[in-house]
């Protein structure tokens, strides 16, 4: 009897285990390097901008779904600088639009909100599909032990450090498809990087989709946004000393 009872409370153990590293909410830390390519700008001016842009995000995740959303305050890691000298002036501002990320997990969807411009928009389509290679080198990350992936695309050097011990195919934004969650991301050689601050494993129900804003397909978006960079650049070709650069960063797709 003894025995059977305590198969059945290694039984139960194990349940409420698994229960637990399949869904939760993990925070992560962004931090964005800022690249400042202006040659002929003050010297002054260039001291004036940060070398980076951080925000902290958030990542909730069941077996089915996912929502990644900026997890600060409004406005945390806005960088804004103003100069004015000699009749000149100058403003650089980089801004972090607010932005959730809805990933059906079972389906392979996506429903994206997305700010632009003061505009919200309902970005829908596939997940995107990462390829990994798998590299064998292994470090501890808190309390998990993680596995380095390297993203197989030629348009970006993506590293990624996830953990088989929470069984899900999620990370920060557009990541995932690993046999575990992502704790840690590298883009470009530290051109932008996330990197989990906090796991919090507990039960989550249901994750709803996001429902602000028109809805367009990543094409419909991808066209709204390369016809706002084609006026931005009219304006800051134009006549005048004045100088205004607005940049809004967004997850990479």
């Amino acid at each position: 009897m003894k025995q059977v009872l305590l198969l059945i409370t290694l039984a139960l153990a194990s349940g409420l285990l698994h229960a637990q590293t399949t869904s939760g909410e993990i925070t992560y830390k962004e931090t964005i390097k800022i690249q400042f390519d202006m040659p002929d700008a003050d010297e002054n001016i260039k001291k004036m901008i940060p070398p980076s842009q951080s925000a902290s995000k958030m990542l909730v995740f069941n077996e089915t779904a996912s929502l990644y959303k900026n997890a600060g305050p409004k406005g945390e890691g806005d960088v804004e600088v103003s100069h004015e000298e000699d009749g000149s002036d100058f403003k650089f501002v980089m801004k972090r639009p607010e932005s959730i990320l809805f990933t059906d997990l079972e389906e392979g969807n996506t429903v994206h909100q997305q700010e632009f411009f003061g505009r919200d928009f309902l970005v829908t389509g596939p997940a995107r599909e990462c390829k990994w290679k798998l590299t064998g080198e292994k470090k501890k990350i808190g309390n998990y032990e993680c596995q380095k992936a390297v993203l197989q695309d030629s348009s970006e050097q993506t590293v990624a450090w996830f953990t088989p011990q929470i069984p899900v195919q999620a990370g920060p934004g557009t990541y995932g498809m690993l046999p575990g969650l992502i704790l840690e991301l590298d883009i470009d050689n530290g051109q932008r990087t996330t990197i989990v601050t906090k796991v919090d494993l507990k039960p989550v129900d249901k994750i709803e989709q996001p429902s602000k804003g028109k809805k367009v397909t990543a094409a419909e978006f991808k066209a709204i946004e390369e016809e706002k960079m084609k006026e931005m650049g009219v304006e800051m070709g134009g006549q005048g000393k004045g100088v205004r650069m607005i940049i809004h960063t967004e997850d990479r797709n």
